[in-house]
Order: C-alpha cells, then sequence, then structure tokens
C-alpha cells in the first residue's frame, strides 16, 4: 500500500514560483499572498493585504464571484476569462498596469472564506485569433473582404433597414475581358489592376460601406442607408473611376472597362440571397449588352 506524499510548505512555495501564472490566495476578501508570475508589473508587497473591492473593478468582482460560487457549488476548479484595462483599474494602473490584458482565469476553494485565484495571460493567443480571424475574412490579393465577410453584413443591414423602413444597396462590379487581360499581359497585371481597383473603390467609398472581393474578377460594395437611385449613381461613379485607370507593367499599360450590376433592398419580405440574386441577374444583363454599363433593377 502506497503512503500519502506531502510536501514541506516551502515546495509548494517553489511551485509557484517557477509557474508564469499570476496567483492569487484571497482569505476573508483581502488577498493574502501573490505570486506575479510572468506579471512582473506588478509588485506583491504593494498589492499584499488590500481587499478586493479596492484593487478590482465591480465588472470584474461581478464575475469573480461568480466564479466563486460555481467553485463551492461543484467542489471542482472553476474557469471564467477577464479584462484587465488599466482604464477601469485605476489602483493596478499605478501598481504598473500599462495595457490591456486578457486572463483565462482557475479558482479553487480552500475553505468557505479562502481561495486560490491563478491567472494566465492569454494576450499572445488573443492577438492570434484575430490574426487568424482577419485573415479568414480578408483577401489576400487585395486586403479587401472576401465574400464569406459579406453575407453576416448583408444580413445585418437587411434586418436592420426592415426593422426601422430604411433601405440598402449593392454593386457588384465585373471586370470585362479579364481573361485577354491576363493573357496579354500577364497574371501578375491582371493581381496589379486588381489591387489598383479596390485601392481606388476603396477611397471613393464611405466610411460605412462595405467593400469585398466578390470573385476572381469582381469587386462587391455594399451600401447602406443607399436607395436604388442613390446606388446607380454609385456605380457610374465606380464604372467611370475604374474605367479611367492606367497600370503600367513589363507589357505595357493596362486599362479596363467594368460592368456594374445594382439591386437595392425591395421591401419587408426580401433577404439577403433574393438581393442577391438580382444583383447577379442585372450584372449578367449588363455583360450581355456589351459591357462598360451599369444595370439596374427595372
Amino acid at each position: 500500500m502506497s503512503e500519502e506524499q506531502t510536501f514541506p510548505e516551502s515546495c509548494f512555495a517553489s511551485v509557484l514560483a517557477v509557474t508564469a501564472d499570476c496567483v492569487f490566495i484571497i482569505k476573508d476578501q483581502c488577498i493574502q499572498y501573490v505570486s506575479v508570475g510572468d506579471e512582473v508589473w506588478l509588485n506583491p508587497d504593494s498589492i499584499r493585504g488590500l481587499s478586493i473591492e479596492s484593487v478590482l473593478s465591480d465588472v470584474i468582482l461581478t464575475t469573480l464571484r461568480e466564479q466563486i460560487s460555481t467553485a463551492k457549488d461543484s467542489g471542482e476548479v472553476s474557469k471564467a476569462r477577464y479584462i484587465f484595462r488599466p482604464e477601469h483599474l485605476p489602483e493596478l494602473k499605478t501598481l504598473g498596469l500599462s495595457e490591456t490584458i486578457w486572463f483565462e482565469a482557475r479558482l479553487s476553494c480552500v475553505d468557505s472564506d479562502t481561495y486560490v485565484w491563478a491567472l494566465r495571460n492569454i494576450n499572445d493567443r488573443k492577438k492570434l485569433e484575430r490574426k487568424i480571424s482577419h485573415q479568414a475574412q480578408r483577401d489576400s490579393l487585395t486586403g479587401a473582404y472576401n465574400r464569406r465577410a459579406l453575407i453576416p453584413v448583408m444580413e445585418q443591414n437587411i434586418a436592420q433597414a426592415q426593422r426601422y423602413d430604411g433601405i440598402c444597396s449593392m454593386l457588384l462590379i465585373d471586370i470585362d475581358d479579364f481573361s485577354r487581360i491576363n493573357d496579354d499581359f500577364g497574371w501578375d497585371a491582371g493581381d496589379q489592376l486588381l489591387r489598383q481597383i479596390v485601392t481606388s473603390l476603396y477611397q471613393m467609398k464611405r466610411t460605412a460601406d462595405f467593400l469585398v472581393r466578390f470573385g476572381d474578377d469582381q469587386i462587391g460594395l455594399f451600401l447602406p442607408e443607399t436607395n436604388h437611385e442613390q446606388a446607380v449613381l454609385a456605380g457610374e461613379r465606380a464604372r467611370r473611376l475604374v474605367g479611367e485607370l492606367d497600370i503600367p507593367s513589363a507589357s505595357g499599360n493596362v486599362s479596363c472597362t467594368v460592368s456594374v450590376g445594382v439591386s437595392s433592398l425591395s421591401g419587408p419580405e426580401d433577404t439577403a440571397a433574393e438581393m442577391m440574386k438580382r444583383i447577379i441577374e442585372n450584372l449578367a444583363i449588363a455583360r450581355h449588352c456589351g459591357g462598360n454599363r451599369v444595370e439596374g433593377d427595372s
């Protein structure tokens, strides 16, 4: 039969000393012990003995009390996430908190009045998550949002417009004979043309407008709070703007024309899918009529 292992108290201090987590031992709502881990900005001597109410914000205290309650009820370690912002935590800001930190926290109750609260800095993970999310929604060639990012934006704006008796529209801009440009001037020239078109449209659009690379040779521009007449005029501006571009390349200057399909929200029963269907149909009409034109809803 194996005997229960016991460790001297100094061993636990050593364990805390080697962990990267910031660990608090809190008793009777006061901070009794702190091991700062990687949070070297925090001086444990300056915070030891303070009440948690004097250190933490109301929002953090609410989440912490819920975490304590969960740990007590379950008898297990409870988990939560916290955001420490210097502007919301003046006491910690005075002690050295200089930037926003995301923490993943684990809490274990020792008894009814004592618990161990371990905070793990996950800022690097959050930055990576944001980077991955950004890459998933952005076109790598042009930097514009991609088609995947468009639908939620359309659905949200359409729902809002229908709720408040508003309006919205969208343009779908297609480069005429883009395959010929690639054949005559090379793929690099075609890529440069796409990038320049996106840059020019980005400079033209309003802050609230949503620019996407919809397909290989198609750029979408979603226009909140824009009626059909205004959207057609925006399509004409885009058509003229692109037509004035003259992009130098190794095989000569590259220019192009575009066809533009336009559609607007048609009523309380309209959907993003139906609106997109009309846009594509209108674009097809513009292309079949020779290109270099804007076609809206009839």
